[in-house]
């Protein structure tokens, strides 16, 4: 029976140990794996989505210089990838709210809306992107898991439907147009807010009269 208890607790100190070996904890709180293959990569890697925002991943190659030379590669990269995902939202939404607006056959409008959508993401606030997750391989590749916040997302959306209806109100479109242009943005980001489960945005005050 001593024999028995001893094989046992033999056997959870070996189990214990291959774990540690298999994925360990580092001083500066970096996840590591030894495997290095798609397998072992955390479930964030692959499916980067969040409850409460828009996340993305960023990735950083192996460097001499270490986590310090590709910490700001990885984050930048995934900064890049949220602000992908935003534009792709916003287009893809842009031609439902156009159609409904009875718009979307005007080419004047519908490149307003393309330069529009460039720019709302060019101005996308990546200063408040948080860092949720980090992973660095065996390889020494880094992941990053990264999420701008709904609450930031949510203040940019309503900031980017008031700049946007205040450009349209200087554009040389007809009035009827711009109306209906600024109909479909109000449409536009309130589907954006709703997608997300989130009121519409406000309405602006800045829509023509």
């Amino acid at each position: 029976m001593k024999n028995f208890k001893n094989l046992i607790t033999l056997t959870s100190i070996l189990a214990v140990s291959l774990a540690m070996s298999c994925s360990k904890k580092t001083e500066s709180g970096v996840v590591k794996s030894s495997k290095g293959d798609l397998s072992d990569l955390p479930a964030w890697v692959l499916d980067p989505s969040v409850k409460d925002g828009v996340g993305g991943v960023g990735i950083a190659s192996p460097s001499k210089g270490g986590i310090k030379f590709q910490l700001p590669k990885a984050e930048l990269d995934a900064k890049g990838n949220i602000a992908s995902t935003i534009q792709s939202e916003i287009s893809r939404v842009t031609k439902n709210a156009l159609r409904s607006a009875k718009v979307n056959e005007n080419d004047d409008v519908e490149e307003f809306f393309a330069q529009a959508s460039k720019e709302v993401v060019k101005n996308l606030p990546l200063s408040g992107v948080k860092r949720l997750n980090i992973f660095k391989a065996e390889d020494g590749t880094l992941y990053v898991h990264m999420v701008l916040t709904k609450e930031d997302y949510s203040k940019f959306l309503e900031n980017s439907q008031k700049n946007m209806e205040a450009t349209l109100a200087k554009t040389k479109l007809s009035r009827d147009n711009i109306n209906k242009s600024q109909a479909a943005t109000k449409e536009l980001f309130d589907e954006l807010e709703k997608e997300r489960g989130n009121e519409p945005v406000k309405a602006s005050t800045s829509s023509a009269q």
